[in-house]
C-alpha cells in the first residue's frame, strides 16, 4: 500500500494486526476471492503487485503459478516484511522499491497488475493508473481492489477519521463508476465489477452473515465494503 500524503504512515505491524484480528480472518479470504477471481488463471503469467504492502497478493499470485510474481511498494520496512514472508514459505519472488507513478518497468511486459486499497490513499491517481497502462502487455488485466463508499464500513471508517484517525481522514472511497471513469481515462477497457463484504464491521455480527455474502453480491457495490473492478489494455 502506497500513501498520499507523506505524514501517512501504515507499518507492517498493522497489517499484521488486521489479518490476525476476528474480522481481519473473516474478511481478507473474502476479499482475496474476489480479486483472484477478476484475475482469472494466473498460471504461467507475469504479475506486479502495486502497492504490495507486506506482500499478500504477490504471494497469492506466486502459490497461483505465476511464471513471475513481482511486489512492488515505497516502504522498505513493507517490503522487508514481504521478502522475509516470501522467504518463510520458500517462495521466489522479486522485490521492487518504487513509486507507482513511475514504473521501473519496460512498457508492454506485464500480463496482470494488481492493485489493492491502494488508490484509496492517493490525492491523484492519474499518473500510477498510466503507468499501469503503460507497462501492461496488449490484451493484459490490471485488477483494482478498493474501500467502497456506499457500505457501513465507510460510515465507521469516516467516524474514525472525524475522531482524530489520520488514516480514515485522509481516505478515501469509491464507486465504480469512479474507476471505471479512471481507468478509461488512463486508456483502458472497463470490463466489469464486484462487490463483497456486505456485513457491518462488527466481528459477531460479520460471523453470523458472512455466509450470505455471496448471496448479495448480485448488489453490486450497494453496501459493499470492498469493491472490485477489472481492466483490460486493448490490443
Amino acid at each position: 500500500m502506497q500513501v498520499g500524503s507523506p505524514g501517512l504512515i501504515i507499518t507492517p505491524a498493522d497489517y499484521a494486526r488486521w489479518r490476525s484480528s476476528r474480522l481481519g480472518l473473516l474478511t481478507e479470504p473474502i476479499e482475496q476471492r474476489a480479486v483472484l477471481r477478476l484475475c482469472g488463471d494466473l498460471s504461467g503469467r507475469r504479475i506486479l503487485d502495486l502497492g504490495c504492502g507486506d506482500g499478500g497478493y504477490t504471494l497469492l499470485a506466486a502459490k497461483k503459478g505465476a511464471s513471475a510474481a513481482v511486489g512492488l511498494d515505497i516502504s522498505p520496512e513493507m517490503l522487508d516484511t514481504a521478502r522475509s514472508r516470501a522467504d518463510a514459505d520458500g517462495m521466489q519472488i522479486r522485490w521492487c522499491r518504487a513509486s507507482i507513478d513511475a514504473l521501473p518497468f519496460a512498457g508492454n511486459v506485464i500480463d496482470v497488475i494488481i492493485a489493492v486499497t491502494v488508490l484509496c490513499f492517493r490525492d491523484a491517481p492519474g499518473a500510477a493508473l498510466k503507468e499501469a497502462a503503460r507497462v501492461l502487455r496488449p490484451g493484459g488485466s490490471f485488477v483494482i481492489g478498493e474501500l467502497g463508499r456506499y457500505s457501513t464500513w465507510a460510515v465507521f471508517r469516516r467516524v474514525r477519521g472525524w475522531l482524530g484517525s489520520r488514516t480514515w481522514s485522509e481516505a478515501r472511497f469509491w464507486t465504480v463508476r469512479e474507476l471505471r471513469l479512471a481507468v478509461e481515462s488512463a486508456g483502458l477497457r472497463f470490463d466489469g465489477a464486484a462487490g463483497c463484504v456486505y456485513y457491518p464491521p462488527v466481528a459477531l455480527l460479520g460471523e453470523a452473515l458472512s455466509q450470505f455474502d455471496s448471496v448479495l453480491s448480485p448488489l453490486g457495490q450497494f453496501g459493499a465494503a470492498f469493491i472490485v473492478v477489472k481492466a483490460t489494455k486493448r490490443r
